[in-house]
């Protein structure tokens, strides 16, 4: 036996791969043929009765929507019986001619019993049964202090799918239905800070896949791997360290769901790009897992870390603040408009952020950069951020400047703002190994015109950082970050108008203030957003001549020959 193991150890794989290099290409073209028949006869599910389970919100409301607008009637099952009531009726509104919610819980037994004999009772029958019902809990496997805590994770995202879907074969068989099994590109893709989510999701697939073998043709069975779905579940509160990922809409992952199951797909990845990262593991999964753990691990996670923000009332430090929240983290909000700080400080509280404290402050004066990093150091007993965001701008040409008085804020709040804030944090960030984050801008080194003043003063602060970084060492790390135009008061028409850069194009805030978060706890020294806006600086490091030469025409020269004419 152990010579026949030998054997086919040596001859077989050589001899697969023979046989499939001639077996694939014929069966990849009758199998492109058979989606293609499936698609041009898709099933109609009008009228057909679909039960989902986690019903309330992400991926199942939409897939709930998607039945609807095709005339399907509908069972919703989910805890929170307000949310199911409001999906019911948004339901019935897009077209399905009826609809029943049963609040109920799939990590019991009875529940899922009921919920099926409720649904059958109701309609007489039972066609398709979409087991979406899903949490998670993201934590490194060595900080678990109570596994009772992540066996909700294998009761409802496991067992929740197989009570339901045991207590449904019988109607499913009777009619040729239809089971939808909502895994997840975690079932292969090993993400870390996720084991228990992944292994439930990995039994899941495994599981159905057993009994698409056992039911044959009597039942069909699509399971799904969908990657980051926008949704309460990813939410940045969730899910800190995978905010980098672009995350598909939950309405185009529930199209994709619906017209999958109706063509009688197996599997459906959504979105399809990720199973290039399949055959990556298939293929090479050691450099998967190394960057996998790179990105990870070596990520750092700010949850329940302290982040001071300048500047937070609106524009970029408004939404840094929010990104921060999203990942768990408490804030010090610190501008001069103490109701927008408030507004602020109760929309993180909402995304997630454990605590949050306000202190009306302006960073031109050091008694109060002071105050507020005393007042965060003793609410919080530690910093590990500190983000300096406050800015003003004032938009004029050089020579139509008449009182240096009138400018001589942007050098107070631009630069020693964050100055003073930065000399008071020091102390207490050093004892955190913690960051400081500085908003510089491109116009630092891409010599805007009208904006003489401005551009100074972000040109100091990174003069200025890269030297303290050069002091500090690997104590405290700095990330400089040099924003293109980016969505805020100070982009707002009038101003660009104004400097006529109304022509530019407008980087969202939102879209910053992920990156910027991303780029800090990635531990970069340089971030430039929109990052095609390094162009420009290379443009000047190549060719200097040509850009000022472009700005000057751009900026000075086209609104002279206006005038004149």
């Amino acid at each position: 036996m152990d010579l026949l193991h030998k054997f086919l150890n040596i001859i077989l794989l050589p001899l697969t791969s023979i046989l499939l290099l001639l077996f694939m290409p014929p069966f990849l073209l009758l199998k492109f043929l058979f989606s293609l028949k499936r698609y041009i006869f898709m099933e109609n599910v009008a009228g057909k009765v679909a039960l989902i389970t986690g019903a309330s919100s992400g991926i199942g409301e939409h897939v709930a929507y998607e039945y609807a607008k095709r005339g399907a009637r509908l069972v919703l099952v989910a805890r929170r019986e307000d949310r199911l009531r409001a999906v019911a009726n948004k339901a019935r509104q897009i077209g399905s001619p009826e609809v029943i919610a049963v609040a109920a819980d799939v990590s019991k037994v009875e529940d899922c019993k009921r919920f099926i004999e409720e649904a059958v009772n109701h309609f007489g029958q039972l066609d398709h049964l979409v087991n979406n019902a899903g949490v998670t809990k993201p934590r490194s496997f060595e900080k678990v202090t109570q596994f009772s805590d992540f066996a909700s994770l294998m009761d409802i995202n496991f067992w929740g799918s197989v009570y339901s879907t045991h207590y449904a074969v019988p109607y499913l068989r009777k009619n040729k239905g239809k089971i939808v099994v909502i895994s997840s590109t975690g079932a292969w893709l090993a993400n870390p800070r996720l084991s228990f989510y992944n292994a439930s999701k990995a039994a899941l697939l495994s599981f159905f896949e057993t009994l698409r073998i056992e039911f044959g043709p009597d039942i069909g069975v699509t399971i799904v791997t969908p990657g980051l779905i926008d949704s309460e579940m990813t939410q940045g509160k969730f899910l800190p360290q995978a905010a980098w990922v672009p995350a598909e809409t939950a309405e185009g992952c529930a199209k994709a769901i619906l017209d999958s199951t109706c063509s009688g797909d197996m599997y459906l990845t959504e979105p399809s790009w990720m199973k290039v990262l399949y055959w990556i593991k298939v293929l090479c999964p050691e450099v998967l897992e190394w960057c996998s753990h790179s990105i990870y691990i070596y990520m750092e996670n700010v949850a329940d870390k302290v982040a001071l923000i300048t500047g937070a009332s609106l524009g970029i430090g408004e939404h840094v603040a929010y990104e921060y929240a999203r990942r768990r983290a408490c804030l010090a909000l610190i501008a001069r408009r103490e109701d927008r700080l408030q507004e602020v400080a109760n929309r993180a509280r909402q995304l997630g952020s454990p605590e949050v404290i306000v202190v009306p402050a302006d960073v031109s004066k050091a008694e109060d950069c002071k105050r507020f990093v005393d007042e965060t150091v003793n609410h919080f007993g530690q910093l590990d951020h500190l983000v300096n965001n406050a800015g003003v701008t004032r938009i004029e040409l050089f020579e139509d400047s008449i009182q240096f008085s009138d400018y001589a804020s942007i050098m107070d709040i631009n630069f020693w703002g964050s100055i003073y804030s930065t000399h008071n944090a020091v102390p207490h960030l050093r004892k955190r190994k913690g960051k400081i984050v500085v908003l510089a801008s491109t116009v630092a080194w891409l010599a805007m015109p009208r904006l003489s003043f401005y551009n100074a003063s972000k040109a100091a602060l990174i003069s200025f950082f890269e030297t303290l970084r050069a002091e500090l060492g690997s104590d405290i790390g700095i990330t400089i970050v040099t924003p293109g135009l980016i969505k805020s008061e100070m982009s707002e028409a009038t101003k660009l108008s104004k400097a006529k850069a109304t022509w530019i194009l407008v980087k969202s805030t939102e879209g910053c203030a992920k990156a910027i978060v991303a780029s800090a706890c990635r531990g970069d020294m340089y971030l430039t957003e929109p990052s095609w806006m390094k162009v420009m600086f290379w443009m000047k490091i190549m060719c200097p001549e040509v850009l000022e030469w472009c700005l000057h025409l751009t900026f000075i020269k086209r609104r002279q020959t206006s005038k004149d004419s």
